[in-house]
């Protein structure tokens, strides 16, 4: 199995203090950045788009979800849309659904929600993306329901581990460390992402995401 390896980003990583030429030398491929939530579009992530994407890296993006209803998640994909509008993605639109408001919802609520923003958001024509950790996944959404859309799954253990608390078949992108620090980089800790699909190839072959 091809394996490409990737971080992701947010306002959290000054892009200034971000060097993006150095870790396309290191062998990096991709980079998602955060556009941002309900609250509002990330500081950063126009930002790090443009200078992932002078560097030569894939870029994606991803919105953390506040949605506790099917018509907010609606609106989240709205505003997804908006801020990728224009822009070279090849990487996938991700949903991240994780939020703690979200587990009193219980796993039929929380996967409409998740369903209603793919859809939409593939519906436009984007490569949507669902990310969790393990345990949300396990308990929190239906993914027979969700079993479409690919995964990024956030588990900071060994991918022996990964498999025993992870059974579902597709599994796109393992999100497997939150600590590691990459000498010349970047001065802090950085998550660190293996891809197990050359989505760039994918997404620009089918024309999705505007590309």
């Amino acid at each position: 199995m091809s394996e490409y390896k990737g971080i992701d980003v947010s306002k959290y990583q000054s892009p200034t203090k971000m060097n993006y030429e150095a870790l396309k030398k290191l062998g990096y491929s991709f980079v998602i950045a955060k556009a941002g939530s309900l609250k509002g579009k990330d500081s950063a992530f126009e930002s790090h788009y443009s200078k992932a994407r002078a560097a030569g890296l894939s870029v994606g993006a991803y919105l953390y979800s506040y949605a506790t209803t099917e018509e907010q998640a609606s609106e989240e994909a709205k505003l997804m849309l908006s801020w990728i509008k224009g822009k070279k993605l090849t990487h996938p639109i991700v949903y991240d659904i994780e939020d703690g408001t979200q587990k009193a919802l219980g796993k039929q609520k929380c996967t409409a929600i998740a369903l209603r923003f793919l859809q939409e958001v593939e519906d436009a024509g984007c490569y949507a993306m669902l990310y969790s950790y393990a345990n949300f996944i396990k308990h929190y959404l239906d993914m027979d329901t969700l079993k479409y859309f690919d995964v990024w799954l956030a588990c900071y253990t060994s991918e022996e581990r990964r498999k025993a608390l992870y059974t579902h078949p597709v599994l796109g992108i393992w999100q497997y460390s939150s600590s590691e620090v990459l000498e010349g980089d970047y001065p802090s800790r950085l998550d660190q992402d293996l891809a197990y699909k050359d989505y760039a190839k994918i997404i620009e072959a089918k024309g999705l995401n505007g590309v």
